[in-house]
């Protein structure tokens, strides 16, 4: 288990936090920061700190691409 971090660009919707949130909880995977900056008026980017096996990390990552209103998701 280590540190993972994702970065998402998306729409800036507040909807969006609870499908985020649903993803990780559904997997009983520990968020441990959660960040938003807006890059422009439609657009933001979220930031999702969050501990698990590199496996778990990448299949989060495909979780989340699948998602509406995704643009780009980053896994560092």
């Amino acid at each position: 288990m280590r540190q993972h971090s994702v970065k998402i660009i998306s729409l800036n919707s507040p909807v969006l936090i609870g499908r985020f949130m649903t993803i990780f909880s559904r997997r009983r995977v520990e968020v441990t920061n959660y960040s938003f900056s807006k890059l422009n008026n439609g657009d933001g980017q979220f930031t999702i700190d969050f501990v698990s096996d590199d496996h778990m990390a990448m299949n989060i990552q495909k979780q989340l691409d699948k998602q509406l209103d995704i643009f780009e998701t980053t896994l560092n």
